[in-house]
Order: C-alpha cells, then sequence, then structure tokens
C-alpha cells in the first residue's frame, strides 16, 4: 500500500449531513450538485466525509456528510430549501493513499489504511472524521476508473 503522511490546512466546505448506511450518501451529493449548479457554486473539490468506522457501529447510525470544497470566507446565500451548512474539515496530519476502481471497492481499503496507520506506522487515528477526495466525476466515467483519495487523520 502506498501511503504518505501530510500536513494538511483546513478544508472549508459546503455540506449536507447523512446518518444511516455510507452506501446511501450518493443521494446527498445529487441534491448538493443540484445546488451547487443552480446557484453557480465555485466547487473546488467534491468530498466526501465519515465520522464513524462501520466495524465498530451499526449502519443505521453511522454520520457522513457530502461536501464541496468551496473559497475560504464563502456564504451560503440562498441554500434552495436544503439544510447546507458551511464547516471546515479540521487540518494537520493525516495519512493518504489513492485508490482507482469503483466506489462499491472502497471499504477493504479503508481497512488497508486503518491497519497500515495502526499498524507499520504505529501511529493513532484522531478523533476527527476521515474523508474521501473524489479526483474525477462518475457521472461520466467508467467505475473502474473512479480516482479517490482517501484520508485518514492522524494524532
Amino acid at each position: 500500500m502506498n501511503v504518505q503522511v501530510i500536513q494538511l490546512a483546513p478544508i472549508h466546505v459546503v455540506l449536507i449531513r447523512h446518518r444511516g448506511p455510507y452506501d446511501e450518501l450518493g443521494g446527498e451529493f445529487d441534491r448538493l450538485w443540484e445546488w451547487v449548479t443552480a446557484q453557480r457554486v465555485s466547487a473546488l473539490r467534491t468530498i466526501g466525509i465519515y465520522w464513524d468506522n462501520p466495524d465498530f457501529v451499526p449502519a443505521s447510525k453511522l454520520r457522513s456528510a457530502a461536501c464541496v470544497e468551496v473559497p475560504a470566507g464563502f456564504q451560503i446565500g440562498n441554500s434552495g430549501g436544503l439544510p447546507l451548512e458551511v464547516d471546515d474539515i479540521a487540518g494537520g496530519e493525516y495519512a493518504t493513499t489513492r485508490f482507482v476502481g469503483p466506489y462499491e471497492d472502497l471499504a477493504p481499503v479503508w481497512s488497508d489504511l486503518t491497519r497500515y496507520v495502526e499498524g507499520t506506522l504505529r501511529r493513532k487515528i484522531s478523533d476527527n472524521p476521515a474523508f474521501e477526495v473524489y479526483v474525477n466525476d462518475a457521472s461520466d466515467t467508467p467505475p473502474e476508473q473512479l480516482i479517490t483519495e482517501l484520508y485518514m487523520p492522524l494524532r
């Protein structure tokens, strides 16, 4: 596994929170991108935030969020009736790796990254959420060519 430890600045995002199975977050991304398009928001990257480890938390209680990165100082004008929030993903040290393939295949990659961080790097995972950056667009990219960057927060 090709893992790097990097220092990140906080990432400013607009998000929609979700509670439930992680594989149901896609609907929130759809709603968020409809809003981004309608409001002509300058979205820099698409990001998924994940607070809980599905190995230990029941699927119905998993917390996640669909996000778009926005420029510093961005404020929501018209929310279009959506439960939008502006927040920052915490800066700090992260272990990161890149995965190429369908989103459905990400769960074992997260498990491998967790084992690598705790075993090989001998680091603790912080209480900040992990997140994924979706490098290309799933609407026009074949699943086997999707690129996802995974970020695991470190203490």
